[in-house]
């Protein structure tokens, strides 16, 4: 492209680009791409999610076997029948979309500070073409959308038009999982508010939940922000410097290993507000995604009489889990 910006070329360049790049980007969005923070406990959620591609429906099968072991003095051969039971549970993609109008002014804002960093020595022009950098500020915002909002807070409502309405989330699911009884009473401590003052005994209620043959399995706590720094500042006010707490910095509760990752969209205020961390183990929780490309679509087009340019995406994307039996949380009496 010259340096003198030409939008009509550029819908072209961009959906050229975007066509020829399509396995990256999309790959980058929704798969692995929901990145977390480097050094914090904010984790990708390939990290601790099951990343399952498909196009539609996926069926995230429990498998039971009840008891079998018996007496071996009877010198008879006794088959115990119909002890493997299958629970399906099925989970579906959901299309998604990202319709944008971008200002004649603002792509030649965007273009300005492309062009600065070349100038300046940051980037090369031959390896981060400006189609690239237009695309890219799109996908950072539609990943946080879909992290912070959609994955945690949603409510998947079909004619929706805000991140919030692209799938149920984690609050809509646990909720629902709850009342049916999915998630039962043994499951589930009696906790008072978390608080600076009682975060680690409130804790250790929701481990006290966990039978034995889970206890060590590779669990994961999810929690908002600040009952993790509730913990944290409790932890210290109790033990002090002890060396055992190197800095303070908790990633794993006391006694366990049971691996602190904060989730930035859990709130602990509002109407989604969560009373509780969640204890589960790595990889309950599934990240479904459609890696076909017949499902996936991301052009460009150039309005003459505005000279603006649209940007239009569809992806399938959803949220859930393989079972409800490994959860572990609290209820605020």
């Amino acid at each position: 492209m010259a340096d003198a910006l030409d939008l009509s070329l550029l819908a072209t360049t961009a959906t050229d680009y975007a066509r020829e790049n399509k396995a990256p980007i999309f790959s980058k969005l929704i798969g692995a791409g929901l990145g977390g923070t480097p050094n914090t406990p904010i984790k990708p959620i390939d990290e601790f999610m099951m990343m399952i591609p498909g196009n539609d429906e996926v069926v995230l099968t429990e498998l039971y076997l009840e008891s079998v072991l018996q007496s071996g003095a009877t010198g008879t051969f006794a088959p115990t029948n119909n002890v493997f039971k299958i629970k399906p549970k099925k989970a579906k993609v959901k299309p998604c979309k990202v319709d944008l109008l971008f200002t004649e002014q603002k792509i030649l804002s965007l273009y300005k500070s492309w062009y600065g960093q070349i100038r300046g020595g940051k980037i090369d022009r031959t390896t981060y073409p400006f189609e690239q950098w237009v695309i890219e500020h799109v996908l950072k915002r539609v990943s946080t959308d879909l992290r912070q909002k959609a994955l945690v807070n949603g409510t998947r409502n079909d004619a929706g038009t805000t991140p919030e309405q692209v799938m149920d989330g984690l609050f809509v699911k646990l909720a629902a999982a709850r009342a049916s009884g999915a998630i039962g009473a043994s499951q589930i401590a009696t906790i008072n508010a978390i608080t600076t003052l009682n975060a680690v005994a409130e804790f250790e209620k929701m481990v006290d939940k966990i039978p034995t043959e889970y206890f060590y399995s590779d669990l994961v706590c999810i929690s908002p922000l600040s009952f993790k720094k509730a913990y944290e500042r409790n932890y210290r006010k109790e033990w002090g410097t002890l060396p055992y707490n190197a800095g303070y910095n908790k990633q794993e509760i006391e006694g366990t290993t049971i691996e602190f990752l904060v989730e930035p969209g859990m709130l602990t205020t509002g109407l989604t507000a969560f009373e509780s961390p969640i204890i589960t183990t790595r990889e309950n929780l599934a990240w479904l995604y459609d890696d076909e490309s017949a499902q996936t679509r991301l052009e460009f087009d150039y309005g003459k009489r505005d000279r603006s340019l649209a940007y239009v995406m569809d992806f399938q994307v959803g949220f859930d889990w393989a079972l409800d039996s490994l959860f572990w949380l609290g209820d605020v009496a």
